[in-house]
Formats: structure tokens, sequence, C-alpha cells
């Protein structure tokens, strides 16, 4: 019946993903994007995009955008994000960045690995960009983008498990 906003960058930005911890549903994750289409134009990436952290059910957000491990420079685009219900402390983030790809957290987002920069998984991403960790496991995470794939390394190797998901 009623919205209260409570994660806001800018008028040019919005939230494009969000997973929570479901062993602690105080703790979310949220993905914001800056990004545009016109006619003829489009724009995926800007200062208004970003990850953030909520450990109080999304009353208050840190920004972790830039943490150990993510890039420390440079426009961030989309980003996909998923915690591993199986293990809350691992979280997922598929970044859109020249650097970009799969990211890994293992201590709840304070540091990140780049665990997969494959060029497949970050293609299209105005279009995709979506990351789900399995439930049961740990290590195993699904990637959708023009193909979807899945690991069972914890993203470190890949798997085609279908054709085109558009």
């Amino acid at each position: 019946r009623t919205w209260r906003k409570v994660l806001f960058r800018d008028e040019r930005s919005g939230a494009v993903d969000l997973s929570m911890d479901p062993s602690n549903p105080n703790v979310l994750y949220a993905a914001l994007w800056e990004a545009f289409r016109k006619e003829y134009t489009m724009s995926s990436g800007g200062p208004g995009s970003g990850l953030y952290k909520s450990t109080d059910g999304g009353e208050t957000w840190t920004e972790i955008t830039r943490k150990p491990g993510l890039p420390q420079t440079g426009v961030v685009g989309r980003i996909g994000v998923s915690v591993s219900p199986a293990n809350p402390n691992r979280v997922y983030a598929l970044v859109e960045h020249d650097s970009g790809g799969l990211y890994r957290s293992d201590d709840a987002g304070a540091t990140w690995s780049l665990v997969n920069a494959n060029r497949n998984i970050r293609q299209r991403a105005f279009y995709y960009t979506h990351v789900t960790a399995d439930p049961r496991n740990a290590d195993v995470v699904y990637l959708q983008n023009v193909s979807m794939y899945r690991s069972s390394d914890g993203g470190k190797t890949l798997r085609s498990i279908g054709g085109g998901t558009h």
C-alpha cells in the first residue's frame, strides 16, 4: 500500500538487481545502473552505477562498488548480484566494466576476486548480466547472457548449457 524510497543515487540511475541472504533477510545486496536508450543511442554505465549492501533490511545502505578486488577506477555499468543460499558469505557479482567479468566474494562483500573475465558472460550487458547462485552448492553458479552458462567450481570454468536466451 505504501512505499518509501530507501536507496537513491540520482535521477539517471535505478535498481537493476537485488539479492537477499536467505539465512538473514536483513542482509541485502543491490545494484544500481545508470543507463539510457534513445532511437540511435545507448549508454550503459556512469557515476550512478554501483553495488550496495544493507545489513538492516534496507533501512541504510553502504556502497561497496570499489571494495578491494573490484574495479577501482573507470566506468561501471550494469551489475548482476547473487548471494549463495548454501553459504551466505559467498556473493557473486557479474560486473560490466573494461576489466569486468564474474567476481566472487567469500567474506560477504568485504573483498572480491575476479574469477572469470570471459567476454561471453559480459557481452550485450544492456540486455543480460544476470547471475544466480545455486541454492544447494556454493560453487555452482549460473550466468545468463547471449547463451546460458553453468560453473561448478565457483565461476572459474564455464560450460554452456543452452542456446540463445533472448
